[in-house]
């Protein structure tokens, strides 16, 4: 379980809201509110620079319940903030949207760290996904961005950073919404950026979001999702999605107007967030680098494993899709 003593400022009252208050009162400063200003310092940061800090030690591998991953929670909120984009999460909360994940154990698969439901399904730990959005001309049409910012954590005493899965796709997305800010047009869609957590444990935080949006479902027109973008030949991109789509197409034009490659490929029993809503019949899309399972899952999966030029060209391609669909 959290403790919630350790819980950051920022995530106190919505978590006490959200999942009930603990038996004592927590002595911890004001909640921050979010600023409406963009501040240049962050719209100047690249995805390198995200990657750096959510794969800092202190991070601790940003297993979903942990203190870890509430820390890299704190920080995406924070860039979510100061890049002045609106709080799109629960209505009393900003940023973030709370939700529960049940007990979980580690096992390996194919040599593969994974997690495999617990046995006591009762005993639930809080989360959050954030998310924030850049209001278009048509503020009820929406192109949402996303990507999972938890990882597996320490296991064995051993690290496991997540550099490639997820904090490149983190990384990617920020740096999608960075320009069109610079860029300063309005779109004609509103663009929301959301990170979810706990896709490790089953994509439990989408998932969440989708059973308990924030705003209508049908709203949404297409989804980008970015996972483990990182790493592998330059150019060469694999996607996930239940068949051709407007997220698909989307990609697969920007990958050709970019000269790489992006071609639909099998799940082989793995996934990502965007099966959340394809679920929901939302067209939606997983982004992937083609080797994205070497070193996946390990402890060797660190910023020495990313090729900032391949986590370059998956946000060009980002871009010039959210491009396509939203302006």
């Amino acid at each position: 379980m959290l403790p919630w003593s350790f819980l950051p400022n920022r995530f106190r009252e919505t978590i006490k809201t959200e999942l009930g208050r603990p038996p004592v009162e927590l002595l911890l400063p004001p909640v921050t509110k979010p600023t409406r200003e963009v501040d240049l310092e962050s719209l100047n940061r690249t995805a390198m620079d995200d990657i750096y800090v959510l794969t800092a030690p202190e991070m601790q591998g940003r297993r979903a319940g942990s203190i870890g991953e509430t820390r890299a929670a704190e920080y995406l909120a924070t860039q979510l903030s100061m890049l002045g984009l609106r709080p799109m999460g629960d209505p009393i909360s900003g940023f973030i949207q709370a939700f529960t994940i049940p007990p979980v154990v580690e096992t390996r698969v194919n040599g593969r760290l994974t997690f495999k439901p617990g046995k006591n399904t009762t005993l639930r730990s809080p989360s959050v996904n954030l998310i924030g959005g850049l209001m278009g001309e048509k503020t009820q049409e929406i192109i949402l961005l996303s990507a999972h910012y938890d990882h597996l954590g320490v296991f064995e005493g051993q690290v496991y950073p997540g550099a490639n899965d997820n904090a490149s796709g983190v990384g990617c997305i920020l740096d999608v919404m960075r320009r069109i800010l610079r860029e300063g047009n309005v779109p004609k869609r509103t663009i929301v950026i959301a990170f979810w957590s706990a896709e490790e444990m089953g994509f439990v935080g989408s998932q969440a979001f989708v059973h308990s949006s924030t705003f209508p479902l049908d709203q949404i027109k297409a989804v980008l999702n970015a996972d483990t973008v990182g790493n592998g030949m330059i150019g060469n991109f694999a996607l996930w999605a239940d068949g051709e789509n407007s997220a698909v197409k989307a990609i697969r034009q920007a990958a050709s107007d970019c000269g790489a490659s992006a071609l639909l490929t099998p799940f082989a029993g793995h996934n990502s967030d965007s099966v959340s809503f394809a679920s929901a019949h939302i067209p939606a899309v997983t982004l992937m680098a083609r080797d994205w399972l070497y070193k996946n899952h390990s402890p060797e999966d660190t910023i020495a494993l990313l090729k900032p030029e391949q986590i370059s060209l998956a946000s060009e391609m980002m871009y010039r899709a959210v491009r396509m669909l939203a302006f």
